[in-house]
């Protein structure tokens, strides 16, 4: 029988949107003894946590605080978890900008035009699809690179895209949303067809509603809500199976996939079910910086921390490890 300890022994895992509802709890599933983590996000405190929690599971961690839009800062930090010999990328980075003011069945969508509105449409495309897929080119460059120049041994890769449900149909209520993770579903595919025999896989992953900072801000029906760490352990499971594309709860997903068998009435009725509008964030609020740590006290230069490496506590007892972890 082997030890969940065993499983884990020499793994390099990379995280960029750690420190968002899910990313945070992919952390916490991927910490283990023999396994170093390279950590990516914005919020330099909720990078400190999560540095302690997973330090007392036993893994090595390295953190750097950063803005996805800070291209410089994100390519440098996927070239550096290609050539430490990262073997799991997960791309979890990802925002819902304001939907508000539409009303269920009013006809009333003006205000997703209004000139105003750009800015977060504008944000949901940079952050969700071109910042997670220039940071796969980016990856997979250094990787290919590394290989070559005998810096990395050649192991199997797997990159994972975390998408949405929503990328699989257009949600009326948020219409940006859904393009940019549908973006993230084909680019995926692509990307694995294109890396073929490279001996890289990719996974996109379509959660549906997930306890996060982001869903408690959605107003309306959350059906079948699900916790970050049961969705995360699901996730898990996915990108080490090696999985092309997996997509949870099912029941959402098999519902979703029938939309296009049915009649207009019939889809717009079950689309009509899971109708919310979003809470707008900080930054659509004008209360954080395009390309700084939003989070209010926030100490130091974001990217203080890029090279910051800690190893954890390989010999804590499982209940010592209890003890040490906090949500």
């Amino acid at each position: 029988m082997t030890t969940d300890a065993t499983q884990h022994q020499d793994r390099i895992v990379a995280v960029c949107g750690a420190t968002g509802g899910i990313g945070e709890a992919l952390v916490d599933v991927y910490a283990a003894p023999g396994t170093e983590l390279l950590l990516a996000g914005r919020r330099t405190k909720a990078l400190e946590r999560l540095e302690t929690v997973a330090q007392a599971k036993g893994a090595t961690v390295c953190t750097a605080a950063f803005d996805l839009r800070d291209r410089a800062a994100l390519v440098a930090w996927c070239e550096e978890a290609a050539r430490r010999g990262a073997d799991t990328l997960i791309l979890g980075a990802g925002v819902s900008a304001s939907v508000e003011g539409i009303e269920r069945d009013s006809g009333d969508v003006e205000t997703l035009w209004l000139p105003e509105k750009n800015d977060d449409l504008l944000r949901e495309l940079d952050v969700n699809a071109t910042g997670n897929i220039l940071a796969a080119n980016a990856f997979v460059r250094a990787l290919l690179l590394a290989r070559r120049e005998g810096v990395v041994p050649l192991k199997h890769v797997q990159i994972a895209f975390v998408a949405s449900l929503a990328a699989l149909t257009g949600l009326p209520g948020s219409p940006g949303y859904s393009a940019s993770k549908a973006a993230l579903r084909t680019y995926g595919e692509a990307l694995r067809r294109l890396l073929r025999g490279k001996d890289v896989g990719v996974t996109v992953l379509f959660p549906g509603y997930v306890e996060s900072d982001m869903s408690r801000r959605y107003q309306g029906s959350k059906p079948w809500l699900m916790s970050a760490e049961k969705a995360a352990r699901l996730m898990k499971r996915a990108i080490d199976g090696g999985k092309r594309e997996y997509a949870f709860p099912k029941i959402l997903a098999v519902g979703i996939a029938l939309l296009k068998l049915v009649p207009a009435s019939l889809e717009h009725l079950f689309l009509n079910g899971f109708f919310f509008t979003v809470e707008p964030d900080r930054e659509s609020r004008g209360e954080g910086g395009t390309k700084a740590c939003v989070e209010k006290g926030c100490e130091g230069d974001p990217g203080e921390k890029a090279s910051a490496c800690s190893r954890g506590n390989s010999s804590a007892t499982e209940n010592d490890v209890d003890r040490g972890v906090s949500r």
